[in-house]
């Protein structure tokens, strides 16, 4: 298993969230791609905490379901793990180093660089050609721990599946990423266009500027507030909350009380997310164009509302819309949940 994986591969793309996980395949076509299969399944509450897997038997059982859901024909499988469990280096090779060497520097540079042991992570590296005459080529590091690592492994491995290669989630989603914005009529050159993740417990932001990450950052919110504001309102247990939740069952007195201030909660943190970039020093004072994804986009008026707080044009993250990839109609219609799954499937694609 490796990172920088670079032999073709037919595997299926999973997904490991907080609060499910997502499996998918694609087919590489001459346009582009064609989804075979995707599915979503839930996961208890204590399954994934913190972004790291505390029960690998749930996750494995609720990866089956979902690949047996989704009728999934390849048993090679690609996994991400959460960036925030991942160290990323990247540094200048000395002119001259051969080809051999590289490794034995990239381990001496890991042990001066790296907060763990060589023997208590795993570790890869590629190596990046200077596109400039005469200037030394760099090297990409990127190290987990081992333990992180290994119980993705196990848990994909439990449902049947083979892990052939461990990604990143910031990874996946700037593959997916230029088939979303594919669907942009204007040009996106030299712009700041924004990503925002609203997940179970944690919003990310990435910013992005002609295809490549300039800023990344995760928030401590996500929709799990709103489960444990109506678990609360409603003097129900978590997991009825939860469907209630994904139902959209709430009388209208409810969803004033709940689902407005959360709407407003979540556009004051995708405003403060933005300002937080701004003072980044990344030589942008905001973006041209936010895109978000999550399971708050269910909520009736979200994007606009995020629009106003934020005074950036705002749209949906879907990457099945373009003619790069052809996709069912009921996935062109519910994309929230797999932008990720998208770009881990598209590294699989053969």
């Amino acid at each position: 298993m490796a990172l920088f994986e670079r032999r073709t591969l037919e595997a299926v793309g999973v997904d490991i969230g907080t609060s499910s996980v997502k499996v998918m395949e694609l087919q590489r076509t001459r346009r582009g791609y064609r989804v075979n299969c995707a599915a979503v399944e839930s996961l208890p509450r204590s399954a994934v905490v913190e972004r790291g897997i505390s029960n690998v038997e749930q996750v494995g059982a609720a990866l089956r379901r979902a690949a047996k859901r989704a009728r999934c024909k390849r048993k090679n499988a690609i996994v991400a793990i959460a960036s925030s469990h991942v160290i990323t280096r990247t540094f200048q090779l000395p002119e001259g180093i051969k080809t051999f060497e590289i490794e034995e520097q990239v381990m001496i540079d890991a042990a001066q660089n790296v907060p763990y042991s060589v023997d208590e992570m795993y570790l890869d590296y590629q190596v990046l050609a200077s596109m400039e005459a005469g200037a030394e080529d760099s090297v990409t590091v990127t190290a987990c721990r081992r333990e992180v690592v290994d119980d993705y492994v196990s848990a994909v491995e439990s449902a049947g599946l083979r892990p052939v290669v461990v990604d990143v989630d910031t990874f996946a989603i700037a593959r997916a990423f230029p088939l979303v914005t594919a669907t942009m009529s204007e040009s996106l050159q030299g712009k700041a266009v924004a990503l925002l993740d609203v997940g179970e417990v944690t919003t990310h932001l990435d910013v992005f500027v002609d295809g490549t990450v300039i800023y990344d950052r995760d928030h401590s919110f996500g929709g799990r507030s709103l489960t444990e504001s109506i678990q609360s309102h409603c003097d129900i247990s978590f997991e009825e909350a939860e469907a209630v939740k994904l139902s959209g069952k709430l009388s209208e007195d409810d969803q004033e009380q709940l689902l407005e201030p959360f709407k407003r909660t979540i556009s004051q943190e995708a405003a403060r997310a933005l300002e937080y970039f701004a003072s980044a020093g990344r030589g942008y004072d905001t973006v041209d164009l936010l895109f978000v994804t999550g399971g708050c986009l269910r909520l009736d008026g979200i994007l606009e509302l995020i629009s106003n707080y934020t005074g950036v044009p705002t749209a949906t993250a879907n990457p099945f819309l373009g003619k790069n990839i052809k996709a069912r109609t009921k996935l062109k219609l519910q994309p929230t949940l797999l932008l990720k799954a998208c770009g881990l499937a598209m590294r699989g694609a053969g």
